[in-house]
């Protein structure tokens, strides 16, 4: 793809001309250039299937402009339909970033939980992460109150020594507010 003395030529006498005739059509004179020397490489890439008449290089030249416009045209107005049916606010980012922390809190709340004893565990678990009371899980465990209970201080005190001091306040804060 290297340029011959011609295709300098082509250049010179044509590029401005071309970014005018781009212009037109996108009113924003860096696009109108980049056009202008995307068609100008179209050219070169295409230059041993084109005719070296200067009128056919030139109409080539225009129609690459034209046709990369239409191309951009439809592309913009997918985009455009795109956030038009996507509701999109800056509280998205906001909740993008909640969901990161909070995957990333469960994950480590997760972790914690495993590395108690079983029956510290399933207590812990049916108590914080499936919401059951101290009674549901007496009754389900056939244990008393008390020994719940007391599993539940001794997997808390577990936790705030497993978890980040933030973490293990986010928890709490997770399970009692919201």
């Amino acid at each position: 793809m290297k340029a011959t003395d011609q295709d300098k030529h082509l250049f010179s006498r044509y590029y401005r001309a071309l970014c005018c005739f781009a212009w037109q059509m996108v009113q924003d004179e860096s696009v109108a250039e980049d056009l202008a020397q995307d068609a100008f490489v179209a050219y070169l890439n295409n230059k041993t299937r084109l005719s070296d008449d200067e009128n056919a290089i030139k109409s080539f030249l225009y129609a690459s402009i034209k046709h990369a416009v239409y191309n951009m045209s439809r592309h913009n107005k997918v985009v455009r339909k795109f956030w038009e049916r996507t509701v999109f606010t800056e509280s998205d980012d906001i909740d993008y970033e909640h969901q990161i922390i909070r995957a990333e809190f469960t994950s480590a709340v997760h972790v914690a939980l495993e590395s108690l004893p079983e029956g510290c565990r399933k207590i812990m678990t049916m108590s914080y992460v499936d919401g059951y009371s101290n009674e549901d899980i007496a009754h389900e465990l056939q244990i008393s109150v008390n020994t719940i209970k007391t599993q539940k201080r001794r997997g808390l005190s577990v936790l705030r020594e497993k978890l980040n001091f933030n973490y293990f306040w986010l928890f709490l804060f997770v399970l009692f507010v919201v």
